[in-house]
């Protein structure tokens, strides 16, 4: 009845005078919509409510609740864009003006976006902040909107693989008994997610009477613990008692549970070798994930890339496609399925890149990043095993292809993304607002890290709550003045090979589960090489890496046996190539991210006796450039520990080394309290080059805690995250003498997740860093050589190479000719190219002083003999 007098009078033209009544009608008319399931009619009602508050323009209290409602609305229908839209107006609403309303209920629906589009540590901050709102609210409510919102952010753990963690705040709701049994199923989940099926049957074994849309939940869960287990008989009774609910329940088509009920059903079929029945199942879960493909074609992928409901296992359905295809392929010999699978991994790889461009943190780019790798290393697996048979250039091409895409996608998509602000138009008063924003995190975590005081970390953590989900705020604001550009590089073999020079060498490394790809590009062509590669190997490396890293002045050291068998393993077969080049680039991967290969040999001298060395973080990233004019006017340099002690308990001691290092360097020279935080980010983007001696802290465990320490006043520590956000837009270099600069946590696709990552970020193409402790007086001379390299015409590369020969030939540095003294600092950046006229006038040069050279000679002889 209430439904029906609504309707009438949403049939009326409405009158100025009585507007508010219209739209709280229409508004009433969605919500008694949504409670009868009438989602598509209540999206209407509320579209009407906004309609007509825009035309009579309304004032934005009116609309908060709608927007809010009509998000939530248009998110269960998988309207996925349009449903962030109205949440995000929400927001806007909520934070501008001051509204006697409960936000909880927003930044849960916000938290569960970002949770079913995959950003999970987003997700987390969301249902946090919605949890803090219930401090201060009293009744019967709290209770459960607190379970509501700790089940939530449990769910996000556990796909974050913080199993542990997720499991605390199960157990500690079943204390509740609010919702116990779908507390189980959640728990159960994540049993699953750690194959630990045993354990979920055992948890849903304990779920009473299930009904509606959570049966769907436990008879899929179940469906996955018996099929770990490879209990076929069990799974096919659960997979056709589940198809009968989907029937009973009148489950409308692009349905989450289905798609995970369609990939067990191909699950199964895989586990019984059926694999074209398999295919057909796991194209149907695609269909059913995806928010607008509908091809009954297994031979077709979507190509239209958008965010719908549980967009990571639409990207898993994929993979699974496209990994069941090849195995057919294998059994059959039928090409089509070998193009069928190459088309589903490119599927795959391409929704993985656009959801990761679509995150608004670099944090959840990595870890999708290391989500993605596994599948990538799947993928070129196969190929090399199709590359035995086949011998097809094209499968050689694509298998380096895919390993270079894998690599550091959220580095690439970061600084992409900065490079898309320059000429966006953004309004400085934003980019104000983000920098002021980053500084207070950077603040908090200071305080974090230096408070023991539990209640005050409480506080702080919370505030640190606020603070990333304001900084969310203003990011995604920030992106809607950026132009929808392609947000992936050129993935061609010829784009990658225009920006290589004659002469220049590239070796690239993938690191497969049991396989160790090389690959060896020019301007020219693409060697490889598919070398077998064990944990065994891996380790191997592992410890040699932890031995040069523990190293200390002092202590002897002998060229361990391994890199003499990795050289001959590696560049045995392309010795006479890499002689012949004038700079070798190396990108590394897996446990080579953070090794320094100045030691290893080729023809029985190191490798940095050959050639110069550079690294890079992928061959996507490689960029060249025309070798600038040297101007000593263009650098800074900081040494602000040459004195002082940092504050007690931070082990920063002074570095009385530092103001000699930099004292014969050209440029400007900042000193004690001259060099501190305040003016290194008031010039760091006014020189060309910045040199930093001073201290610097890489964490392996946490990244956040990283940071740059400046003059020990205030404010002195500049952290990873507040790094990664400068506008180094003019910087050319920044030579980083500071320990340990490119060390960090590590991440399986980004590598080294380091201090000179974070420059990289912030727009400094050209790096020195140091992947371990550094002595004073090496940093000293090794920074004096650099400098004169560059006055002499020397490129980066080049003049980092001419440092250490010379430190290596100089007498007077005897006792700092073992490896590990030098072999620490590695350049990272761009490829330098010399000009013609560069050539032809060092070649003038060096033919003038021989001329003078050969005359003083020649007067010399004279005035003997006469």
């Amino acid at each position: 009845m209430a439904m029906e007098i609504y309707s009438k009078i949403l049939d009326e033209v409405p009158e100025p005078a009585v507007i508010d009544d219209f739209i709280r009608a229409a508004e009433h008319l969605g919500n008694l919509q949504v409670i009868y399931g009438q989602q598509a009619e209540a999206a209407i009602s509320y579209r009407k409510a906004l309609f007509f508050a825009r035309a009579f323009q309304q004032p934005d209290t009116l609309v908060y609740d709608i927007n809010l409602f009509l998000g939530e609305v248009l998110f269960r229908m998988s309207r996925l864009d349009s449903a962030i839209f109205h949440l995000k107006e929400a927001e806007r609403i909520q934070s501008e003006i001051s509204l006697e309303v409960s936000p909880e209920r927003l930044f849960n629906a916000l938290g569960v976006y970002y949770f079913e589009t995959g950003n999970y540590l987003q997700s987390i901050r969301y249902f946090t902040q919605a949890e803090s709102y219930l401090d201060a609210a009293s009744g019967d409510y709290v209770q459960f909107a607190r379970y509501s919102f700790l089940s939530n952010k449990a769910s996000a753990l556990y796909h974050l693989e913080q199993y542990d963690s997720a499991r605390r705040i199960y157990s500690q709701l079943l204390e509740w008994n609010i919702n116990s049994d779908q507390v189980r199923i959640n728990l159960a989940n994540t049993f699953l997610k750690e194959n630990r099926a045993e354990e979920a049957l055992q948890t849903l074994s304990q779920v009473g009477d299930v009904k509606g849309r959570n049966f769907l939940s436990f008879l899929n869960l179940q469906t996955k613990g018996y099929l770990i287990q490879n209990d076929l008989t069990r799974s096919d009774s659960l997979l056709q008692l589940t198809e009968s609910a989907f029937d009973s329940l009148l489950i409308s088509s692009k349905d989450y549970q289905r798609g995970i009920y369609l990939s067990n059903y191909g699950n199964f079929k895989r586990k019984k070798n059926s694999f074209q029945e398999a295919i057909k199942y796991y194209h149907l879960s695609v269909v059913e994930l995806h928010p607008s493909f509908n091809s009954d074609d297994i031979f077709e992928n979507p190509k239209e890339l958008s965010l719908g409901m549980g967009a990571v296992t639409l990207f898993e359905s994929l993979v699974s496609k496209a990994e069941i295809s090849w195995d057919y392929f294998k059994k059959s010999q039928n090409n089509e399925y070998l193009e069928l699978g190459w088309d589903s991994y490119e599927s795959a790889f391409e929704l993985a890149e656009f959801i990761s461009a679509n995150f608004d943190n670099d944090e959840a780019r990595i870890f999708l990043g290391d989500r993605a790798l596994k599948a990538y290393q799947l993928a070129i697996g196969q190929l090399i095993d199709f590359y035995q048979t086949q011998q097809k250039d094209s499968i050689k091409n694509q298998v380096f292809l895919w390993a270079e895409q894998s690599k550091s996608t959220a580095l690439r998509l970061g600084v992409l993304e900065s490079k898309k602000r320059k000429n966006s138009g953004i309004p400085s008063t934003l980019l104000d607002e983000e920098q002021a924003v980053l500084q207070q995190l950077a603040r908090n975590y200071r305080d974090q890290y230096e408070n023991p005081d539990e209640s005050r970390l409480e506080a702080l953590n919370s505030e640190y709550t606020d603070l990333q989900v304001r900084l969310s705020r203003l990011r995604d604001e920030i992106k809607t003045f950026s132009k929808n550009e392609e947000n992936t590089a050129s993935l061609s073999i010829k784009a990658i090979q225009s920006r290589l020079p004659q002469g220049v060498l590239l070796i690239s490394f993938f690191e497969g589960t049991d396989y160790l790809t090389l690959f060896l590009l020019n301007n020219e062509s693409l060697e490889w090489q598919v070398l077998d590669w064990d944990r065994e190997d891996h380790y191997q490396v592992l410890e040699w890496k932890d031995q040069i890293r523990s190293w200390r002045t002092g202590m002897s050291y002998q060229s361990p046996l391994i890199i003499s068998q990795l050289s001959n393993l590696f560049f045995e077969e392309w010795k006479s190539v890499i002689s012949d080049a004038s700079l070798l680039m190396i990108v590394p991967h897996g446990v080579f991210s953070g090794v320094s290969f100045d030691e290893f040999l080729v023809d029985g001298q190191m490798l940095i006796e050959k050639l110069p060395i550079s690294y890079q973080f992928s061959a996507l990233n490689i960029q060249k450039k025309d070798l600038s004019t040297w101007d000593q006017s263009e650098m800074v340099s900081f040494a602000p520990f040459d004195q002082k002690t940092g504050p007690e308990g931070l082990e920063l001691p002074a570095l009385p080394g530092s103001s000699e290092e930099i004292q014969d360097l050209p440029g400007l020279k900042l000193q004690g309290p001259r060099a501190s935080l305040e003016n290194f980010l008031k010039m760091a983007n006014q020189k060309r080059i910045i040199h930093l001696a001073t201290h610097a802290v890489a964490s392996d465990e946490d990244r956040e805690a990283s940071f740059v320490a400046f003059y020990p006043d205030g404010d002195f520590r500049l952290f990873e995250n507040e790094l990664k956000f400068q506008a180094f837009d003019q910087v050319e270099l920044v030579f980083l003498s500071a320990c340990e600069t490119a060390s960090g946590k590590f991440s399986e696709s980004e590598g080294l997740v380091s201090l000179a990552r974070a420059f990289s970020f912030a727009g400094a193409d050209n790096l020195v860093s140091t992947l371990w402790l550094t002595e004073d007086r090496v940093a000293t001379y090794m920074s004096k050589e650099f400098y004169k390299g560059l006055g002499e015409g020397l490129t980066y590369a080049e003049a980092l190479r001419a440092a250490k020969l010379t430190l290596l030939h100089d007498p007077k540095m005897a006792q700092f000719r073992d490896a590990p003294y030098w072999t620490n600092l590695i350049f990272v950046g761009e490829i330098q190219e010399k000009s013609y006229w560069d050539f032809f006038l060092q070649f003038f040069l060096v033919g003038a002083f021989a001329l003078i050279l050969i005359g003083l000679i020649y007067w010399f002889l004279i005035l003997r003999f006469k």
